[in-house]
C-alpha cells in the first residue's frame, strides 16, 4: 500500500502495524514509511476509520510528515492498494490535539461513516518526556 498527499512531499509506502508493548499503535521503524493499523478498518472500508501514522522527525532531520499540519482543507489524498487500485479522499480537517485529550475510541472508530485518519506528532517537544505534546490528526473523506 502507498500514501500520497497532493501538493506535498508526503509520498510513502504504508505497512501493516499492530500494537506495541505500551498498548499504543505501532509506528514503523523507517522514517520513510507510514503504518496502517491492521486491527481496524482498511482504506476503502464500508464504515469506520482507517488509521495511518508516521514519525514527524528523527534526531537529525525533519521528515515529510512534519508538513501534515499545513495540508489545506480540500487537498486530495490517494491510497494505492497492493493490487494497484487507487482510492481517493479529500481532506476535511487538520488539527493539533493534545495527546492527553486524544480520544482513541473516536480516532479508531470501527463504525459510522468511513474516514481516513492520518496521524503524526506535533506541538512542542517535551524534553522531560521525550515526546511531543500533541498529535496532528488529518481527517479525509472518500471521494
Amino acid at each position: 500500500m502507498a500514501l500520497d498527499i497532493a501538493g506535498t512531499d508526503i509520498s510513502v509506502r504504508v505497512v501493516d502495524v499492530g500494537i506495541d508493548a505500551n498498548d499504543a499503535m505501532e509506528i514503523p521503524d523507517s522514517f520513510w514509511e507510514a503504518g496502517w493499523y491492521r486491527y481496524g478498518p482498511a482504506p476503502g472500508a464500508e464504515a469506520g476509520n482507517a488509521v495511518l501514522a508516521a514519525h514527524v522527525d528523527s534526531l537529525t532531520e525533519v521528515m515529510p510528515f512534519a508538513r501534515l499540519k499545513d495540508v489545506p482543507i480540500g487537498t486530495i489524498v490517494t491510497i494505492t492498494l497492493d493490487d494497484g487500485r487507487s482510492l481517493g479522499y479529500r481532506v476535511s480537517d487538520v488539527r493539533n490535539i493534545p495527546k492527553a485529550t486524544l480520544d482513541g475510541s473516536e480516532i479508531f472508530a470501527r463504525d459510522g461513516d468511513h474516514q481516513l485518519r492520518i496521524i503524526t506528532c506535533g506541538g512542542e517537544w517535551l524534553p522531560d518526556e521525550g515526546d511531543y505534546e500533541d498529535n496532528v490528526v488529518l481527517t479525509a473523506l472518500p471521494l
